[in-house]
């Protein structure tokens, strides 16, 4: 049985039939032409789920690989408590000179405007456009800077068309929630999950650049900074990715020096990021949020599972800072507001969020200007050939299983519950077993999209397609051109090194077909 087809209603549609027979007992059989005329749009009607509900916040993780660390979520009756947040309308931003003139003073004059409205949603394909409004909203604000970023903040940018920055960073949108107050916003979905294509065009769904190169200047003042600034910085780390059942904030402290601190920053990669909950040591490789539907389990170590829209509305909540609120076992990283949620006491309605999930499952990504041309068919008979298809089987190219990581232990009670692989590939298991998003496990990720994709395994330390194949990355010596902090193996998943060149270069065609 399919997802959509496992009892959740995604939403509610009269029958073709039922709709006749109320348009002709409505306004009778002369005007039926005219009334079936947009009757698929006229009757959605939306079946909007509780969001959250204790017995399905319950079950929706697998458990951390230290079961008495799994988070404990708020109540239901604490959350509907929290105020919502209105979806105010932003503004772009643009790359240094080329602003339009007088553009930041044009902005001032405009009146504050909440541009999600339930009452003004009539067709499914109004809710979708809605969430596209939720995911790119910022969740968090603070006063514009008074001019534009500079050069070095915005140069290692990709630039849309137009000289419009995409979300990044704060500053790259402009809100007004009081006339005449100029803010910038941080934490919206698109901020991760827009790509700029070759165009100049966004690509929502995409694998975003959320942590862009810092600049020089940025790095000095962190190596010029007071003790005091310094632990403030320390401080917000550990609320970000500390647990510590892996290692107390003391020693967490005494690792983190100045020096060592620029270091992971100069180390990262634009296709990773040390999302919370993660490690700075070993960020996660941003994914594609396209065909999100068919996907069984959310997040690289299948924390979440996806066993209806209501699951993708919550995983969204969750990652809009309630999992920072969250208490794993003793301790909790945030009583209040962080970077990662908005305002203190507040969170999305679940119209917000059903209309978001939505239009994230609506995602579909631009045209692949790879060709199915005589090296990916030779291609796809390797990938046949070495029995790639029994983890990324077509159409859907993952399995939907969890592998799990060297060295974990699978409890009988999960077997009952999750479809888990018995071998694991032996990819690095620091990101699966040391960290509050660790469950012991990675998914099999879906290889469909790989085209428009950089960085391969689960920390993206491998750059390419080509770089992954290369049986070189197992070497102790290693210099990975991905995310590394010293040279090193990039470890596991060995299928496929063993090809000649000839088979490598005719199995990544096809790979960039899917």
């Amino acid at each position: 049985m399919s997802r959509k087809e496992d009892g959740t209603k995604r939403f509610s549609l009269f029958s073709e039939e039922a709709a006749v027979r109320r348009i002709v007992g409505a306004i009778g059989p002369t005007l039926l032409a005219l009334s079936l005329f947009g009757a698929d749009e006229a009757v959605f009607h939306p079946d909007i789920p509780k969001v959250w509900d204790d017995r399905a916040v319950e079950t929706m993780e697998v458990p951390l690989a230290q079961r008495d660390r799994s988070p404990r979520y708020m109540t239901s009756a604490e959350y509907y408590m929290l105020k919502v947040r209105p979806i105010y309308r932003s503004y772009p931003a643009y790359a240094k000179g080329r602003e339009p003139v007088g553009y930041l003073e044009s902005l001032k004059e405009k009146e504050p405007e909440i541009i999600f409205d339930p009452a003004k949603l009539h067709t499914k394909e109004d809710w979708i456009q809605a969430g596209k409004l939720v995911f790119e909203a910022e969740t968090q604000f603070r006063p514009a800077p008074a001019a534009q970023p500079s050069a070095d903040d915005v140069s290692a940018q990709p630039v849309g068309k137009n000289g419009v920055l995409p979300f990044f960073r704060p500053g790259f949108r402009y809100y007004v929630r009081k006339k005449g107050v100029l803010e910038v916003g941080i934490n919206a979905c698109a901020g991760c999950h827009t790509r700029v294509m070759p165009d100049g065009s966004f690509f929502e769904g995409g694998q975003g650049y959320p942590d862009p190169p810092v600049s020089e200047a940025t790095l000095r003042t962190i190596l010029e900074s007071t003790p005091e600034a310094f632990q403030k910085r320390t401080d917000r780390l550990w609320i970000r990715i500390g647990a510590p059942w892996v290692m107390s904030k003391e020693d967490f402290e005494r690792s983190l020096t100045k020096e060592e601190l620029v270091h992971r920053i100069r180390a990262s990669q634009p296709w990773v990021f040390t999302r919370q909950g993660t490690s700075d040591t070993h960020p996660v490789r941003i994914p594609s949020l396209v065909g999100i539907a068919d996907i069984r389990y959310l997040d690289a170590t299948g924390l979440v599972r996806n066993r209806s829209i209501s699951d993708v509305m919550r995983y969204a909540a969750l990652n809009e800072g309630l999992d920072t609120l969250a208490h794993f076992g003793d301790f909790q990283p945030a009583p209040g507001a962080t970077i990662f949620s908005g305002d203190e006491g507040t969170r999305y309605s679940d119209e917000q969020l059903y209309a978001l999930a939505l239009y994230i499952e609506s995602l579909r990504p631009p045209p692949n200007p790879n060709k199915f041309d005589e090296h990916a068919r030779r291609g796809q008979q390797v990938f046949k050939g070495e029995g790639c298809p029994a983890c990324h089987t077509p159409p859907l190219y993952t399995n939907n299983k969890l592998n799990p990581a060297r060295g974990f232990k699978v409890s009988d009670d999960l077997r009952k519950t999750d479809d888990i692989m018995n071998t694991s590939v032996g990819t690095d298991p620091t990101l699966a077993l040391n960290t509050r998003r660790g469950t012991g496990f990675y998914k099999v990720p879906s290889l469909r999209g790989l085209w428009y994709r950089d960085g391969f395994g689960h920390g993206g330390q491998a750059a390419t397609l080509e770089e992954w194949f290369d049986p070189a990355r197992l070497e102790d010596g290693y210099v990975p051109k991905g995310f590394h902090l010293a040279p090193g193996p990039i470890e596991g998943h060995e299928k496929g090194l063993d090809l000649t060149p000839d088979e490598k270069r005719d199995l990544i065609a096809f790979l960039k077909t899917l």
